[in-house]
């Protein structure tokens, strides 16, 4: 007997084989081979350089010495000398056979005066084969979580200057010397913040901000073909970092777990990705839940972190 394909069971095996396509794309995405070395290249006979920003922590020190170890030369930016100069000797000792600059910039002042700095960032790096920009530069105001109305207005400019005005103003000046030295690649590190978390309102719409930039340049890219892959990474909460020293977890990596997931989502094909597998789990969870629940787990998860944060301050 045969039975009729009715248009119910053919809406079925439509939604059964989109589910399937996800998951095997889910799959691949977090188990090809990275196409970082396509940027490790010489161009005029120079070799490849890397850019850092906020490279003296965390997640951003981590990432300078990936890529080192991939082979890149790599400039560090941060805004403390003292730092920047530890972290470079540190580096170069575990990497004796790259070299390493340091950049200077207090990305939290960057909307002052915006030409003297770039102008510093440009002639850095002029004689450099500079081929890859990763903007990693951020973080929260401090104290890290509370309302809006409880920070000062000089607290709150100068935490979007740092998430979105600096990384702004340096991939506009960078942009050329990338395509001069193409193919090259820019990454943005994004935030989790930018689902709408409660206890970190601008700094969460400075975030969204460059999300959504990062994917108008990625699209501007193809727009004119030009030869630099631009892609946005979302990260949660790692741990081992200035901020947060804790048993890493599935959910909560160390820095150099996310770093080197950074770097093996390159040439992915998308403009924007969750780099590390365990924090895909945690999105998909809040996709996947009514708006309402979402809501209450996000405000919970919150609530709960910055009563974390209130005890250790009265210990």
């Amino acid at each position: 007997m045969v039975t009729a394909f009715s248009p119910l069971s053919a809406l079925g095996a439509l939604v059964l084989t989109s589910i399937a396509y996800k998951a095997c794309s889910l799959v691949w995405l977090y188990t090809r081979p990275s196409n970082l070395h396509k940027y490790l290249h010489t161009t005029s006979g120079k070799p490849a350089w890397a850019l850092v920003t906020g490279a003296t922590a965390g997640i951003g020190k981590a990432l300078a010495d990936e890529l080192a170890a991939a082979g890149f030369n790599v400039v560090l930016h941060g805004r403390n000398t003292v730092k920047l100069d530890h972290v470079k000797a540190e580096l170069e000792k575990s990497h004796p056979a790259h070299e390493f600059r340091t950049l200077v910039v207090d990305a939290a002042t960057s909307s002052e005066d915006p030409e003297k700095w770039l102008d510093k960032v440009v002639q850095l790096v002029d004689d450099l084969n500079l081929t890859v920009l990763v903007n990693n530069a951020g973080g929260g105001a401090q104290p890290v979580l509370s309302r809006l109305e409880e920070y000062s207005p000089a607290k709150i400019l100068g935490n979007v200057n740092l998430n979105a005005v600096f990384p702004t103003l340096l991939t506009s000046a960078l942009i050329p010397v990338l395509l001069r030295n193409a193919p090259g690649l820019i990454i943005n590190i994004g935030s989790f913040s930018d689902n709408g978390l409660p206890l970190v309102s601008f700094y969460g719409g400075a975030k969204t901000f460059t999300q959504t930039l990062m994917l108008s340049v990625n699209r501007e890219m193809t727009l004119e073909n030009r030869d630099v892959e631009v892609i946005a990474h979302r990260v949660s909460r790692v741990t081992e970092t200035d901020h947060l020293k804790i048993k890493p977890t599935l959910f909560i990596p160390t820095a150099r777990t996310a770093a080197k997931a950074i770097l093996a989502r390159t040439g992915c094909g998308k403009k924007s990705v969750i780099s590390y597998w365990g924090h895909s789990i945690t999105q998909l969870g809040v996709n996947i839940i009514p708006d309402w629940l979402a809501d209450r787990f996000l405000i919970n998860v919150m609530r709960n972190l910055r009563n974390e944060q209130d005890a250790t301050k009265t210990e």
